[in-house]
């Protein structure tokens, strides 16, 4: 950790966290807990004015389906502005009501989806049941390319729509994380009129009910959006005019802020450094836990290979590595998916440890085997990204018969070069992955079908455990099937986890009501402009 002071307020933060995870588990009311503003701001809002949020990249298309992670600065941050979560994960990992009042269950199997009274679209349409079905019904389509498609298509057929506020949806099994995957991988919802005029992705125009409207689009450098007067919540929005600023360069980003050129930008603390003590600037952090993580393709290349994937935990000191990605020491290496703090942490189960050594054997393994460890590493580019691929890229020549490559594209292509094609062997994506609860991120990474398997793992192992896990309310089966999933994440090795961490912003030190909600993107219908700062 950074600092014992850090340590003990992460480790309070997440072990209220668990706790109220535990609790839902054990009550054997609905498996979702509904509400609408849980967590929203204390101080008094103040209506009107304008924020400018710093996004890393650019969308590439409006359409509500191609939906790919929830954290602050990426695309689905720009989806929410315009079409609004329909229920959304809050910071205590609790699914909260959104565009939706509730999505409930009693059994975990029959699901039921309350939508608000008399919602419209921007185009006068009704936002209701038969909206909701037409989008999770395309979005089940594999022409529509959906990233969530393999989950979607599981249960859409399954759906009824009981009236204009009301559909149901009966699961093929149990699922008490349903409501959670459903705010993660399928929260949009847009107007089925727009979305059926459109031939072509490109020819989508955004048109939902969100808390604004898109004005402005100038691809690549920003987009405009202006409060919607028709949003169901009034009197939010409070903001008149929110804007996107792409601004890629971490360091830009920040000195933009510094100098009150954007409201706000998500980062970490170690990118900061004195910029975050500067005259109207503020830091927020988000307490949500989330792990840093590379893909390994184990679809094809040498991490198909177990031999290899064992090789390059122990040839690489973890700890090192975050110090080159972050420029700062102290980091510790997470040992497992689940952090010590988690309820299902077992310590039984461990990632292999630093041992050039053992590395070094295993290496000589495989090229006698014929197959010499040369690896493609493909990540983006950003400075701190390009430190650490440099990094893992330096320590692998150390060692006799390694190498490595280093491939750079731009953010908003690292999907398609790394998830679509598979043109890779590493592949590093920027930030943290979410786990401060088991679901829904869990199985998106380490499940057959999983949204976030870039590696193409497959265990029927291992998809037994996530389905047991998330197939009973018994807190005490729950941590027994994790525990097989620790067991089989150390063993197997499908993802390279390198750290962890907590997100943070740098905003003006103006800036009212931060909801944050699932990775960290920030409910921006409770966002304002205080008279005074309000942020220290």
């Amino acid at each position: 950790m950074l600092s014992d002071n850090r340590s003990r307020r992460l480790q309070s933060l997440f072990m209220r966290g668990a706790a109220a995870l535990l609790l839902s588990l054990m009550a054997a009311a609905p498996v979702m807990l509904a509400a609408s503003h849980a967590g929203a701001q204390t101080e008094k809002p103040v209506s009107g004015g304008t924020m400018t949020i710093i996004n890393g990249s650019d969308i590439k298309s409006w359409d509500p389906a191609i939906t790919a992670g929830t954290y602050p600065g990426g695309p689905m941050d720009v989806l929410d502005a315009v079409y609004g979560f329909i229920v959304y994960v809050n910071d205590k990992g609790v699914v909260t009501g959104g565009m939706a009042e509730s999505l409930t269950s009693t059994d975990a199997v029959t699901w039921t989806l309350k939508l608000r009274k008399d919602m419209k679209f921007t185009d006068g349409t009704p936002y209701d049941a038969e909206a909701v079905k037409y989008n999770w019904d395309r979005a089940a389509d594999p022409a529509t390319l959906s990233p969530a498609q393999p989950f979607i298509s599981s249960w859409n057929k399954a759906i009824t729509v009981v009236d204009p506020q009301t559909l149901t949806i009966k699961l093929s099994s149990p699922n008490a994380n349903f409501a959670a995957q459903v705010a993660e991988l399928c929260p949009f919802i847009a107007s089925p009129a727009a979305l059926k005029v459109a031939k072509e992705k490109t020819d989508i125009k955004p048109v939902g009910a969100g808390a604004f409207t898109l004005t402005e689009w100038n691809q690549g450098i920003s987009m405009t959006m202006a409060r919607n007067p028709g949003y169901w919540d009034q009197p939010r929005p409070y903001l008149d005019t929110i804007k996107f600023a792409i601004i890629p360069e971490t360091n830009s980003r920040i000195a933009t802020v510094v100098q009150g050129g954007a409201t706000m930008m998500a980062g970490y603390p170690y990118q900061f450094g004195s910029n975050a003590t500067a005259p109207g600037v503020a830091t927020r952090e988000i307490p949500i836990r989330g792990i840093n993580r590379a893909y390994l393709n184990q679809a094809k290349g040498i991490f198909t290979d177990v031999r290899a994937r064992e090789a390059f935990y122990s040839a690489i000191d973890r700890a090192r590595l975050m110090q080159a990605f972050t420029q700062m020491p102290g980091y510790k290496a997470p040992s497992n998916y689940f952090g010590e703090n988690s309820p299902y942490f077992d310590s039984a189960s461990s990632l292999p440890a630093y041992d050039p050594k053992k590395a070094q054997e295993l290496f000589d393994a495989l090229k006698a085997d014929g197959k010499p460890f040369s690896i493609k590493i493909v990540t983006y580019t950003n400075s701190d990204l390009k430190r650490l691929a440099a990094y893992i890229q330096q320590v692998l020549t150390g060692y006799e018969g390694a190498s490595a490559e280093i491939v750079e594209v731009d953010q908003a292509s690292l999907i398609q070069r790394c998830k679509t094609q598979l043109d890779f062997d590493i592949c590093v994506e920027g930030g943290v992955l979410v786990s401060n609860g088991a679901e829904p991120n869990i199985s998106n990474l380490l499940s057959s079908g999983g949204a976030f398997n870039w590696g193409q793992y497959k265990s029927a192992e291992m998809d037994a455990a996530l389905k047991e896990a998330s197939s009973t309310l018994d807190p005490a089966a729950v941590k027994a099937a994790y525990g097989k999933v620790q067991k089989l994440v150390a063993t197997e090795m499908p993802l390279y986890i390198f750290g962890e961490q907590t997100r943070s912003l740098l905003l003006r030190n103006n800036t009212g009501g931060v909801v944050p909600s699932n990775g960290g993107i920030l409910q921006k219908q409770f966002l304002y402009v205080c008279t005074d700062a309000c942020q220290k």
